[in-house]
């Protein structure tokens, strides 16, 4: 969803993002918002012992790191997961924005609201403690209209670091849930077979 702001669109800056590309380190100074014109951006940070926590990914046709026009600096790491096309939108313009323009600051706290709702279900997953059933909640979760259907967004890789799972535990649960023929995988679709919704 890509709120309606009263900025030239065609004056705003555009980037582009190879592959493993860093958008900004955590403590950079906030100086814009981001819209994913193509691509996926991921956000991530290290643990004190090292380990990679993958904090969500954001798609193309969505807006990155919105609540950042409220902090001084970044909290995390912004990693392209694949080249990416992003429109830059200034933190002051935006701002300004949202102050004078009710239709902007409507569109916007749509988006922010549609976002809380997101951390929630994320909350839910991560205090489920089986592995099978986490992901079996994400998946149903994630289903399409037809509540079956799920179209993974992004790369297995990053699911798993936003499901708090490694890479390997994930495809081993993926495996063990198609030979319960609670799944099927045909390509990148994911069909549930077996669901609490059904």
């Amino acid at each position: 969803m890509n709120p309606t702001l009263l900025l030239d669109q065609q004056a705003l800056e555009k980037r582009s993002l190879a592959r493993n590309e860093v958008l900004f380190r955590q403590g950079d100074k906030v100086t814009a918002i981001y819209f994913v014109e193509a691509g996926r951006l991921r956000l991530e940070r290290r643990t004190f012992d090292g380990r990679l926590l993958v904090l969500g990914t954001t798609p193309a046709g969505e807006f990155f790191v919105e609540a950042a026009l409220f902090s001084d600096i970044f909290h995390c790491d912004a990693v392209a997961t694949e080249p990416s096309q992003l429109r830059v939108y200034p933190k002051a313009a935006v701002l300004n924005a949202l102050r004078t323009d009710p239709t902007s600051a409507m569109s916007f706290l749509t988006l922010m609201a549609r976002q809380v709702m997101q951390l929630r279900q994320r909350l839910e997953l991560m205090k489920v403690r089986s592995a099978k059933e986490r992901v079996m909640l994400y998946l149903e979760l994630n289903a399409g209209s037809d509540g079956r259907t799920v179209n993974p967004r992004g790369q297995l890789q990053d699911i798993a670091g936003e499901l708090g799972l490694t890479r390997e535990a994930l495809y081993r649960t993926l495996a063990s849930l198609e030979r319960a023929s609670a799944i099927e995988r045909t390509g990148d679709r994911i069909l549930l077979k077996k669901s609490r919704r059904a």
